[in-house]
């Protein structure tokens, strides 16, 4: 295994303050297919991480019924479909929905050079499914996608290699100490990250700043290099503002946080980063 390689400070460069002749789409723009009837809330939690994390425009592509949820948290929404930079999909959807997945993506304009994080309930499709594939499973997850694919193996750094490999894909390995690999090599250990993230919501946080900032890296070259760093940011902020989180929480100590308490911290983390 290798020792974390990879600081907030290494990844500064990606995250740029928009500058006067910027606009929403020169920002990026996220599409988010997230949250059912069983788990709106998931679709609040990733919409809200994307929009502080800095995306200049996220579309939401779920349930009518979620969609009045998403927009009364946030009304900078959008719920239609158009133009993507990347795209978040599965955080808060059942597994076996695969009918209600394929059609909300069926509306997006992707392609191979579009990134595409796939998460929750649409792991399992992620063969099937457009783009430039990141997925992001728990070690369960991860469990459960080696032995349908019959991959036999002594730890889960060796199932996230063995599944990036066959899938194609880069695998962001949730847990307290992230590891993200791609078909060749593990590309990132991260640090550790506060044990209080071991609760419901954190998860679909990460997937919406992964969107963002995936989408705001549009224009540069789309392979696995840059998708595991890419990734690897991702997880660097989330942990960050987690921290941030924990210790708001805790009157300076770390403490219980709430997914949409790390959610609000993530603009805090980005304006540092963009600050260099």
């Amino acid at each position: 295994m290798t020792e974390p390689t990879i600081h907030l400070g290494d990844i500064a460069h990606l995250i740029v303050a928009p500058g006067p002749a910027d606009h929403k789409y020169s920002r990026g723009v996220v599409g988010l297919v997230v949250g059912s009837t069983s788990f709106p809330g998931a679709a609040v939690l990733a919409t809200s991480a994307a929009l502080h994390a800095g995306v200049g425009m996220a579309r939401v592509l779920t349930d009518a019924s979620v969609q009045q949820l998403v927009l009364s948290s946030c009304p900078e929404a959008v719920v239609v479909s158009g133009k993507v930079d990347a795209v978040v999909v599965g955080s808060g959807i059942p597994e076996g929905d695969d009918e209600d997945i394929r059609e909300r993506l069926a509306t997006l304009p992707i392609n191979d050079q579009t990134p595409v994080i796939v998460d929750a309930g649409a792991l399992p499709l992620t063969p099937t499914l457009p783009g430039a594939k990141i997925i992001t499973p728990h070690a369960g997850e991860l469990e459960k996608v080696a032995q349908s694919l019959g991959i036999s193996h002594e730890s889960s750094h060796d199932a996230a290699l063995a599944v990036a490999s066959q899938w194609g894909v880069v695998v962001y390995l949730k847990g307290h100490k992230s590891l993200i690999c791609t078909p060749e090599e593990v590309a990132y250990e991260l640090p550790e990250a506060s044990h209080w993230l071991a609760t419901a919501g954190t998860g679909d946080v990460l997937a919406g700043i992964m969107g963002a900032v995936c989408a705001s890296q549009q224009g540069s070259p789309v392979d696995f290099d840059s998708l595991a760093l890419w990734a690897a940011a991702s997880g660097l902020i989330h942990a960050e503002a987690a921290r941030r989180a924990s210790r708001d929480s805790g009157d300076g100590e770390e403490g219980p946080l709430l997914a949409h308490d790390v959610a609000q911290q993530v603009s805090a983390v980005i304006a540092r980063l963009a600050k260099g």
